[in-house]
């Protein structure tokens, strides 16, 4: 069944309004026909709604029912992933999506071979994955959209998540010693995963998170690729908070 995804404000009554790209996806591609079902998603509730008109521009739903089902996480996981080369950050929101990262921070590092100096080329590339994150949250059955933001510094991150009350956790292929389950003996609220672009973290950058007082810690004995990385730790965090049952 098509998800579509809106603020509780736009339920009007027993209306809903689906227009933009919805709409186009439904009337061209769906080949949406009155009489046909939906399920309207708002931040606190999802239902059952029946199309009962096709405009132009915009297709209106009645809501039928409430549905009563929450696919969220109790805890709140945040990937902070390198920009990786080609459309690999696609796959890494995709992924990380379906098993229920709640926030994405594309990361430049040192060793960050993508180069955006170009705000529109940025701009695109945002937009870009934040449809993935769309589209995979309708896949996926997601009571809401992951957020996707701004591309920022390491330094940008650091300032910003020093202070908060989070476990974070940085994956780094040159630590032998302490595992990732060592530090999830106790289940936490919030964590950050913080993994590295292709050629892995600078140690000066792995000094600085010691500093801001992250967990560095190894994923196992072999090295993992940047776009393996994030899902395998999440996958991990998941299980040990009972949230993969």
């Amino acid at each position: 069944m098509f998800r579509y995804f809106c603020a509780d404000d736009s339920i009007m009554g027993n209306k809903v309004k689906v227009a933009g790209g919805d709409a186009r996806h439904l009337k061209t591609i769906l080949r949406a026909e009155e009489g046909q079902f939906i399920s309207v998603v708002t931040e606190s509730s999802e239902f059952n709604a029946e199309i009962t008109e096709i405009g132009k521009d915009e297709i209106t739903c009645t809501i039928v029912e409430e549905i009563e089902r929450n696919s969220e996480t109790k805890i709140n996981v945040t990937l902070c992933q390198g920009v990786p080369k080609q459309t690999k950050m696609e796959t890494i929101i995709q992924q990380n999506v379906e098993l229920g990262v709640k926030r994405f921070i594309p990361l430049i590092t040192e060793r960050t071979v993508v180069k955006l100096n170009d705000k529109d080329r940025e701009q695109k590339k945002l937009e870009r994955w934040r449809k993935i994150s769309k589209e995979s949250s309708k896949q996926s059955k997601r009571n809401i959209i992951p957020e996707v933001e701004d591309i920022i510094t390491v330094k940008e991150l650091i300032d910003r998540i020093k202070n908060e009350d989070a476990e974070i956790i940085v994956p780094y292929e040159l630590e032998d010693m302490r595992r990732l389950k060592d530090v999830l003996s106790e289940p936490k609220q919030n964590y950050y995963i913080i993994i590295g672009p292709e050629g892995g973290f600078d140690i000066k950058e792995v000094e600085i998170f010691k500093e801001a007082g992250a967990h560095i810690v190894t994923l196992g004995k072999r090295i993992l690729r940047t776009e393996t990385a994030g899902v395998v730790a999440a996958s991990v965090i998941m299980y040990a908070c009972n949230e993969m049952e």
